[in-house]
Parts: structure tokens; C-alpha cells; sequence
């Protein structure tokens, strides 16, 4: 008696919806009950959907249970429709726009079959398949449990959906965020870029800068050459930042702790912040097959970011770590920039052809034959009894970054041969890409590179950046671009134009923060009383007693034992097992 009323209330906001639960047919397992007080209940594969005694009841229960989250919405998500009680109480206490997802049509039916709910169509909208409208950070998800449980994939994606553009809206907002520096390093530098990249971005950062503690580390070095005396000094020092770090997090109180590679950051570090659940986040900017200390703490951090893919995956999937996320290095267009300089200084840091990093053994190999260029290195660990001495700028003394900005400047040409400690020249297997490789480009500069796996897909090769296959290749385009300024000019612009556009520290952090806003990040929570509800359904298994039990709670983020006790007492029937030991818990507690 009810169907012809409600399908025509349904045309009349949704017509499409109306028509095709008009031509459903019902599925098996949908059996109608009634209740104590004569209205129907129903049960779907023997799970009831509704109360046996009063379904009427319940659902004004469900809707006083959410009073606060509905009065601070700014509209309501609804996941599952029933019979609709729950539904017709919700749109008879608030004049917010509502919203059901239902992916059952022949429940729909079976309601509109069923229950009068014409009051209450003319004013909500019913979602059947898996778009969700936008919604902004004050949208309410109000989950109605027992049809959940009976099409948990749908529900399951759907959460997870939403909890991803819930927490990009978070993200979007601003994070307090922690930033763990190396003592030294080449990720000193890019943990300052970050730092102050992700101020830029609207984020409340603070930096902990432990390069203050070099000398430190450079002192055990120089104090003892017993090796595990040595180790224990670092360990203690390691340790003690550790500690820094904790205490940094009891003060400040991060959503997040992003920690460059070679952070001084132990284990028992990393463990404690998983404990108090403050995500963590590392950037691993080393090469895997070099630095293989990464086996020892990728699989504690929540997200690991790397600068090379292939192989390394490879290993991290063998590992057992899930969450990570190729991410090159890039540039900061406020430090690597086009400068103008004085004749004088043009004249100093300047060359036809110039290098600037460490001397690795494939350096000091090949560039013993660009001997009869006019070249220029700059940097540390060179052969100073070697050919190459009479190249080296200030006997091997450290470059900072405004001089070596200066050298990109000023140089015609500028070599960036990728390190290798075992190869006699370009490694034929190189799989990441330097931050010299943006910052050359961020100057302006153009830049003769070895071949790499994944540089053609961060630049056009022979248009923005130009690469070299062996000495001969080099000396040859050397020759070719020395003699083309003109050329050499238009590459360098399109180089630096493609940086700006794609390649600069903000892209990055922007897709480490989308990448955690995909992967299930939420901020660390500070003081808040209970735990988080779906973390501790996952660790008890959805399927399990206790884990059904748990996921009673939807509506709260978290949850405490007082708050399972309440929920225990204000029940009816025979106590489950897990009420029983909630009770017993509560008991030996007290």
C-alpha cells in the first residue's frame, strides 16, 4: 500500500532512481519481520537490519547518538537506508541537506514496499553507485552498521574513499610538521629546502637541525681508530638525538615527523612515535645499492620515499614494506636561480667547462681526459697528486650553495656525471638522478649528463638537458656547444622554464602530501582521551567477534573503555563474550 506513494514522491526528485526500482527484481536472503510494536524489521542474509522490539526506537537512539556530529554539519553522508527509520527520524531533526548511499536496489524496494517514507523523499537523495559528491570538511559520514556489514566491499571503498578527501582536506588546512635533519650530507641541504618549502605552503614546520653536531661525529672519528669503540660513540650520540627528537614531539606536538636520509633517528625512535601513533615520514635520497643501511629501518616508518624505482622496489616489496613512493630530488627557485655577478667574480668561478661534486672513482677516471679543455672542479675527496690536481679549485676545499650557484652561473658548460665507486666511467645501470641535475637546469645553465634511467621522462634529451654516452661522446658535444652559444642558451632556458614548471621542491612536497593523503594518513592525535576506533577493528580483524563488536562505534573516531561500558549497560539481551570481558576489564581496573 505504501509502494505507489513513495515511488511517485521518488519521481518526482529522481525519476531515473524511481524507474529502475520500479523494474527490480528482489534477490533471496530478504525476509520481512515483525517487530514487538507491529512495524516491520527485515533481515538480509540473516543479519537484521533493524530492531526486533522497536525499530522506531532505535533509530531515534541512532539519531541522539549523533546529535553532535549532525549539529556541527554542514551536510550529512548516510551509509546504508534499511527500512529507513533511521532516515525518516534524521530528516525530521534537521533541515541539512542529506544524502543515502544504498547500493542494494532490491532493499530500496523492499523499503519502499514497506514503510511510508514520502516526508522524507521529497528532501533527501539517494546514491546507488559509486560516485560521491564533493563534500567539504564539516560533512558528517553517519554509518548505519548492520547494512554495512552486509555490503561491507561497497562500504569499505566508499570509506576509504572518503576518508582519503577527508584527510587532503586536512592536509589542505595545515600540518604541524616535524622535519629531522642529517648531521651532514648531501640531504642537509634538501631537508632546509623542505623545510622552508613547506612553510611557503601554508604548514607550521620546525626543523631540527642536527648539522650543529658535526664536529661531534668528526671529533669520535678522529679520537680513536678502534672501530667498535668508534660505533659506540655514535651510537650514543645517535641515541641522544633520538631522544631530541622525542622530546621535540612532547613540546611541539606534529601531525608529522618527515626525516631526511641519514636523519639520526633510531629504531627505538621510530617505534616510539609508531606508538603514540605520530605518522612518519622518510625521505630516503640515497642510491639503495650503496647506502644499504635502508634495511634496517624502511619497514618502521609509515611512508618511505625513494629516488629510484625498479630494482629497489623490487627489494622494498621482498622486505615487506607496503608504503612507498618514488620521488626525484628537485630544486629550490629561491637559492638555485640566474644571479649576476661582477666581472671579477664571472672571471673566478667561471670556465668553458666545470664540475662540482666529490671525487668518485669514476670521476677521477674520466675526467682525466678532458685535461686539454679549459676545466674547472670544485669540491672535496680529489687526488691531489694526480693530473687532475692542476683542475681543482682551492686544493679540495668544500663548495657552499651560494658558490656553487655562482659556478653554474658562470661555467659555458657544466659536466654532471653521476658517482659511482665501481665503475670507469658512466654506470650503464643508473637508476636515480642527482639534485644537481634540477638545480644546473633551476640556474639556467646548460649541463652535459651520463644517461639514467628515468631522466628522459623528467626532460626532453637534446632540448632541455643534453646527455653523453662515454668520454669520446662528451668530448665531442663539448666541442659542439662550446662552439654554439646560441644553442647552448636555448637549451639552458627551456631547461630551467621546465624546472619552474615541474621540477622545483613545492611539486615535490606537494606529492609526498598527496601520496599520504591517499594512504591512509591522518594526523597524530594529542590529547585526546581512547583509541582510534578503525585502527583497533583492523588489529582485532574485521571478521572476529571482537572486531564486529568494535565497529559498533562509527561514529566516533576514537573510542574509551567508558565508553564500551555505557554502550554495554545501555544494551538489551544476553551479553556476548566480548561484552562480558569489557565488563571484567572495566571491574579489574577500578
Amino acid at each position: 500500500m505504501f509502494f505507489e506513494k513513495n515511488i511517485s514522491e521518488l519521481n518526482e526528485v529522481a525519476p531515473e532512481l524511481a524507474e529502475i526500482i520500479i523494474k527490480n527484481k528482489k534477490g533471496s536472503g530478504l525476509e520481512i519481520v515483525d517487530s514487538k510494536t507491529g512495524i516491520p524489521s527485515m533481515k538480509v542474509d540473516n543479519i537484521l537490519l533493524h530492531s526486533l522490539y522497536d525499530p522506531e526506537k532505535e533509530a531515534k537512539e541512532w539519531v541522539a547518538y549523533h546529535e553532535e556530529k549532525i549539529n556541527n554539519a554542514s551536510s550529512i553522508y548516510v551509509l546504508g537506508f534499511g527500512l529507513g527509520y533511521h532516515i525518516l527520524e534524521l530528516s525530521r531533526k534537521t533541515e541539512k541537506d542529506i544524502i543515502i548511499f544504498e547500493p542494494r536496489l532490491d532493499i530500496l524496494k523492499t523499503a519502499m514496499e514497506s514503510v511510508s517514507l514520502t516526508s522524507a523523499l521529497e528532501r533527501i537523495r539517494i546514491v546507488t553507485d559509486d560516485k560521491i559528491p564533493a563534500f567539504d570538511k564539516n560533512t558528517a559520514i553517519l554509518q548505519h552498521k548492520p547494512s554495512v556489514n552486509i555490503s561491507r566491499e561497497y562500504f569499505g571503498q566508499l570509506l576509504a574513499r572518503m576518508k582519503r578527501m577527508k584527510s587532503r582536506e586536512k592536509i589542505s588546512k595545515g600540518l604541524k610538521i616535524l622535519v629531522v635533519s642529517p648531521v651532514y650530507g648531501g640531504s642537509l641541504p634538501i631537508a632546509f629546502y623542505c623545510s622552508s618549502t613547506l612553510r611557503k605552503m601554508g604548514h607550521n614546520v620546525e626543523l631540527i637541525d642536527n648539522s650543529r653536531f658535526a664536529d661531534d661525529l668528526f671529533f669520535a672519528k678522529d679520537i680513536t681508530k678502534n672501530k667498535l669503540r668508534y660505533n659506540r660513540m655514535i651510537d650514543n650520540i645517535t641515541a641522544f638525538l633520538s631522544e631530541a627528537v622525542i622530546a621535540r614531539c612532547e613540546t611541539f606536538k606534529p601531525d608529522l615527523v618527515f626525516a631526511l636520509a641519514q636523519a639520526p633517528m633510531t629504531i627505538d625512535c621510530i617505534k616510539k612515535l609508531r606508538n603514540n601513533n605520530i605518522p612518519t615520514a622518510y625521505w630516503f635520497v640515497e642510491d639503495f645499492r650503496l647506502m644499504d643501511y635502508w634495511r634496517n629501518i624502511a619497514g618502521y616508518y609509515d611512508y618511505l620515499f625513494t629516488i629510484q624505482k625498479g630494482d629497489f622496489f623490487e627489494e622494498l616489496e621482498r622486505a615487506g614494506v607496503k608504503n612507498y613512493h618514488y620521488l626525484p630530488p628537485a630544486a629550490s627557485p629561491d637559492v638555485h636561480k640566474k644571479v649576476e655577478m661582477p666581472d671579477d667574480e664571472r672571471d673566478y668561478y667561471g670556465s668553458d667547462v666545470s664540475f662540482v661534486g666529490a671525487g668518485y672513482y669514476n670521476r677521477r677516471l674520466l675526467f682525466k681526459g678532458l685535461l686539454d679543455y679549459d676545466f674547472k672542479i670544485w669540491g672535496t675527496d680529489w687526488d691531489m697528486n694526480s693530473p687532475l690536481a692542476r683542475c681543482v679549485q682551492r686544493a679540495g676545499e668544500r663548495i657552499d650553495t651560494d658558490e656553487m650557484v655562482k659556478i653554474f652561473n658562470a661555467t659555458k658548460i657544466n659536466i654532471n656525471l653521476h658517482s659511482s665507486t665501481y665503475h670507469n666511467g658512466i654506470n650503464p645501470f643508473g637508476d636515480f638522478i642527482n639534485p644537481r641535475t634540477f638545480e644546473i637546469s633551476a640556474c639556467g645553465a646548460i649541463q652535459l649528463v651520463d644517461r639514467r634511467a628515468e631522466l628522459e621522462t623528467l626532460f626532453e634529451a637534446g632540448e632541455e638537458i643534453v646527455l653523453f654516452e662515454n668520454l669520446e661522446d662528451l668530448k665531442r658535444k663539448i666541442t659542439y656547444y662550446l662552439e654554439n652559444p646560441g644553442e647552448r642558451e636555448r637549451i639552458a632556458e627551456k631547461a630551467r622554464q621546465r624546472v619552474l614548471r615541474e621540477h622545483t621542491y613545492e611539486h615535490r612536497m606537494g606529492e609526498m602530501l598527496e601520496y599520504l593523503a591517499d594512504n591512509g594518513f591522518m594526523p597524530a592525535s594529542w590529547e585526546q582521551e581512547g583509541e582510534i576506533v578503525e585502527r583497533l577493528v583492523e588489529e582485532a580483524g574485521r571478521d572476529s567477534e571482537l572486531g564486529e563488536y568494535l565497529s559498533r562505534f562509527p561514529a566516533r573516531e576514537r573510542i574509551a573503555l567508558s565508553d564500551v561500558v555505557k554502550d554495554i549497560e545501555e544494551s538489551e539481551g544476553a551479553l556476548t563474550r566480548s561484552e562480558t570481558l569489557f565488563l571484567a576489564m572495566k571491574e579489574f581496573i577500578t
